[in-house]
Formats: C-alpha cells, structure tokens, sequence
C-alpha cells in the first residue's frame, strides 16, 4: 500500500457561533441591453423596477438600446427607465451601460428576456450579492432544448473541462445565458462589442471573482436568433484567456481548432422530432469529450 501524507479533514474549518458574512446595503444599477425589442422592452423595465422592490432597495433601470431601427427606444422611453442609445451590438451596449450608470452592484437582464418565475430575475441574481455570499452571479436557467444545450455539452464543457475545470461548477448549466449580476470593480475595463461578450465576462470573473455562483432560475424564453459562427468565434476567446493565463500552448490550440471543426459536425447529426434530445445531449458530450481526447493525443505524441 502506497503511504500518503495525511489531511486534516477540518483544515481551515472555523466551527463558529453565527453567521460570519455581512449583508450590503450597496446601490444598484439594472442595465438592460436590447436591439429591436419593441414588443417586450416594456415587461423587462417593468420586472427589473418589481425585482428592486421586493428587495427593499432603490436602485436605477437603464435600457441600453444597441442600434435599434424599431420601435424599441420610444417603448423604453414610456416607462420609468432611463434610455440612452448605444452602437450595434451587445458588448456595445453593456459598455454604453456601465458607462451610463453609478451602482455599486450592476445586474444585466435581456431586453428580450420572458421569465415566468415567481421572483423577477433581478432579484435572484442581486439578493446572494447584497447578502454577501457571492459576488458576482450567472442565472442557470430551466433546461429547455436544444441549442444552449448542445453548446455546454458539444463545445463548452468539454474545452473548458479541459482547460478550466473549476469553472464549470461556478457557471451551472447555462453560462451562455446574459442574465448575470456583480459588483461594478468585477466588469472588465475592455470587452469585446459583439455576441462573445458574454463568454468574455465569463472568463475575466473566473480569473477575478472570489465567489463567482450559478443561480438557479425558473422557466423562460426568448428568442434565438443566427448568430453567425459564434461558436467558433467563442472558442478563439477561450484560447486568448488560455494562452494568457499559461492554460495551453500554441500546439494546442491547433489541436482545439481542429477538435471543434469535428464538434460542431456533431452537433449537425441533431434530427429534429426523431433524436431524444436529452439522449442526444449525452452522446454528444461523451462523443465530443472521445475527440478532444484525440486530438489532444496527437499533439503530445
């Protein structure tokens, strides 16, 4: 038998009395990015000012409206939200967003986003913020397929179980999703103007956030619209932070472009209305996972 140095099961484990994390009473600002969404703008201000008010706090709502050619500026202008327009493009609008507000916790909700929970969305990602036991949260939203899915288990989890594995528990099921709150010093100084943004947040609180926390959300919809290779796009922003945070070298990342090009032929396989879609998710992952294997083998041989 192999002799192992023993460890302390309680290392670092402070049996106290009471609770030792102290609640907030931080100013908060909801941003709420939206393009051409005239017809839900209205609801979304209107659940953000309801989720502010369930938590007791005051707090400021603004739309930022990325390069709208409908009717969404003049919708946003008839509620109680502050409106400024923004360049085309999510990251656009998130930077207009933080620019344009003072809270110290900042809270991003879709300007397209239907939530069906009891509690607005607002309020569950900011009260573990105010509470004190995260600092910055990403929704994990009720399962419903199949795209977002087939992105965590062909693409997400096996290049970031890959990369980096303890991500993956503080971003859930549904890191893709843009519902997410955190502190104002959490946000980076530079994201980039289009779709990766999210993805690109996501990154920067790994490396920052002490206590990044998936919060889990109730049913919703929203529309899904082409966006065209952003997958791929994706992937080039996890091997930037991966090649800046000395995760991989340049052979790999050879390597996972060339593993994605057959994942992303995986994902295609998908049969609307004859493949089990949770069946399909399982068997995308395990025959994603057996790829990377591959061509990560390739590399070091």
């Amino acid at each position: 038998m192999v002799k192992r140095p023993e460890i302390d099961p309680a290392l670092g484990l402070d049996l106290v009395p009471n609770r030792t994390i102290s609640s907030s009473k931080a100013t908060v600002s909801i941003v709420i990015p939206a393009h051409n969404e005239e017809a839900t703008i209205a609801s979304v201000v209107a659940e953000a000012r309801q989720g502010l008010s369930l938590l007791g706090i005051g707090g400021e709502v603004l739309v930022s409206a990325s390069g709208c050619t409908d009717g969404t500026v003049a919708e946003a202008q008839k509620t109680d939200a502050r409106v400024i327009e923004a360049p085309i493009g999510k990251g656009a609008a998130i930077k207009a967003g933080l620019a344009s507000t003072s809270g110290d916790i900042v809270c991003l909700i879709d300007g397209d986003m239907q939530y069906f929970g009891d509690r607005p969305l607002s309020t569950i990602l900011l009260e573990p913020i105010l509470s004190g036991i995260a600092d910055a949260c990403v929704t994990d939203l009720y399962w419903r397929p199949l795209y977002p899915q087939m992105w965590l288990h062909g693409f997400f989890a096996p290049v970031c179980g890959y990369l980096y594995p303890e991500m993956l528990p503080k971003v859930g099921s549904t890191p893709w999703s843009g519902q997410r709150a955190a502190w104002r010093h959490l946000w980076p100084e530079e994201m980039p103007d289009h779709f990766t943004v999210d993805l690109d947040i996501l990154m920067h609180w790994n490396r920052k956030a002490l206590r990044l926390r998936p919060i889990v959300a109730d049913d919703w919809t929203n529309p899904q619209r082409p966006k065209d290779d952003l997958m791929s796009q994706e992937l080039d922003v996890i091997i930037r932070h991966g090649l800046i945070d000395g995760r991989l070298d340049e052979a790999t990342s050879i390597a996972l472009r060339k593993w994605y090009d057959r994942a992303h032929s995986l994902m295609a396989e998908y049969k609307p209305n004859i493949d089990s879609p949770q069946a399909f998710e399982q068997e995308l992952l395990k025959a994603s996972m057996q790829e990377l294997r591959r061509q990560l083998g390739l590399v070091q041989r």
